[in-house]
Parts: structure tokens; C-alpha cells; sequence
């Protein structure tokens, strides 16, 4: 299991288009920060064309602890999570959507339970309050993970809170928002412990969901029969494998 001598978190803010949500969503992030011994906000400006990037600049100019990186272009959630990591200097790091989806008391409840695990997976508590085209979306991908897999998460879509040194490893070759499913299966794949946590969706106040979209469903069906193939049939996987398992990440058929 992966430990640190000092609690420490980067916490990632995708921003793309987002310039009445993101101020929500980084405070959240601050608040629930607090217990750490220390921790950084980064905001991605993904290349935005509305003032998101002028108000990420006043987000990091005027609070303690935020930084940001603006992208010229669009270039996708995958490659701002990339920059994100690449930069983060704690040894957790995790996201925290840019469009304040997700409500502050269950960004708290995530990130108090950072440590107990190696991983902390979240997942939807309160589905009823997601559209039921998505709801539906996300019981096919899941379960088909779980039945191929032999587990029995909740969720692979979330944002969960790796070590920041797995998270550099593990492999993100997916284009899209389904390389969080490629990294956490490889990450639980290769035993490492892990804690599942519900959190609250709300609506977000202004713009609509960049989730969904054909070309995403058809990424997913994509990225989980490829896992399968690799990890399960022909057994290769990079990701080095977890000295030590706590019992609650002990995974029915995760070994390779």
C-alpha cells in the first residue's frame, strides 16, 4: 500500500467553458482541503472561448494555494488531466469537475477518506438526480466492467483520488473521458487497495454536460473490450503490482 509521511493533495479543475461554474467549484475544493498538510488547486483552462481563463487568473491571483495552466486550444479532458499530473507536486492526486456537479459535502466525504486505501473510488449516491439517458449509460459500461472483471464496484467513471506517483504509471492511451475507467482498472487490476465512496450529483447552474456524446458511447464499448483483452486475455500490463493489499481492496479475481 502506498503511504506518505505528510497528507498531501493536488486537486485537479478541468475548465473548459465554464466561467460561471468554476468559482463554485474551486472553493469546494479549497474547503474540504483544509484537513491536509498541505495541497494545491490546478485549473486547467482548456483552451475556452468565454472568459473561463480571465476568471481562472483571478481565482489564482486572489486564493492561497491555486494555480493555473491555460491551454491556447481545446484539447480534450484526457490531455488536461495529463498537464494537470504532470505539474502536481502532492502525493494524492484526484479532479474535481470544473462544472460543480458534484456537491460540496461529497467532495469533503472523498477527500476525508484519502489514506485509508491506496485508492479512493467514488461513485454516483444519488443517481436518481442524473438524467436517466446517462443513469442508463452508466449501468451498461459498469456492469460489463464488473462481469468481464469478476468485481463488483459502482462506478469507474469517477474522480477517484490515486497516489500521485501510480497515477504517473498508469496508462491513459484512451482519447476521450473513458481513460479514467482505463486507469482505475489497471490500477485495481494490479491489487492495489481501495475504498468506495458515494457522493451527491446537483445540477450544474449554467451550460450543459460535455459527458455525453456518441462518440464517447462508442469510446466506451471500445476501451472496455480492449482492457479485457489485454489485461485479462493476454495478460499484459505495465503498471507495477502492489506490494501490500488492505483487506477492503481485496478484489474477487484481480490478480492477473
Amino acid at each position: 500500500m502506498y503511504s506518505a509521511r505528510r497528507r498531501t493533495i493536488s486537486v485537479f479543475v478541468p475548465a473548459y467553458n465554464e466561467s460561471r461554474n468554476l468559482a463554485g467549484a474551486v472553493h469546494d475544493a479549497l474547503a474540504a482541503c483544509r484537513d491536509f498538510d498541505d495541497y494545491e488547486i490546478l485549473i486547467v483552462n482548456d483552451g475556452s472561448l468565454d472568459s473561463t481563463g480571465a476568471v481562472a487568473d483571478q481565482l489564482a491571483a486572489t486564493l492561497d494555494h491555486v494555480r493555473v495552466i491555460h491551454h491556447p486550444t481545446n484539447r480534450g479532458f484526457g490531455a488536461a488531466y495529463g498537464t494537470a499530473l504532470a505539474a502536481a507536486r502532492m502525493s494524492y492526486f484526484t479532479f474535481v469537475p470544473g462544472d460543480h456537479e458534484v456537491a460540496p459535502e461529497s467532495v469533503s466525504a472523498i477527500f476525508d477518506q484519502v489514506g485509508r486505501a491506496d485508492l479512493v473510488v467514488p461513485y454516483h449516491g444519488t443517481p436518481w438526480k442524473r438524467p436517466l439517458f446517462r443513469r442508463g449509460l452508466t449501468w451498461v459500461a459498469t456492469t460489463q466492467v464488473n462481469l468481464l472483471f469478476g468485481w463488483h464496484l459502482k462506478y469507474y467513471q469517477g474522480p477517484a483520488v490515486y497516489p500521485t506517483q501510480l497515477a504517473r504509471v498508469l496508462p491513459r492511451t484512451v482519447r476521450g473521458f473513458y481513460f479514467a475507467t482505463e486507469m482505475l482498472v489497471h490500477a485495481l487490476a494490479a491489487g492495489y487497495s481501495w475504498v468506495e465512496i458515494g457522493l451527491t450529483h446537483q445540477e450544474r447552474t449554467y451550460g450543459r454536460s460535455k459527458a455525453v456524446a456518441w462518440s464517447n458511447i462508442a469510446n466506451a464499448q471500445f476501451t472496455i473490450l480492449r482492457l479485457w483483452w489485454d489485461i485479462r486475455i493476454r495478460r499484459r500490463s505495465n503498471v507495477p503490482r502492489a506490494v501490500a493489499s488492505e483487506p477492503s481492496g481485496a478484489l474477487e479475481g484481480a490478480n492477473l
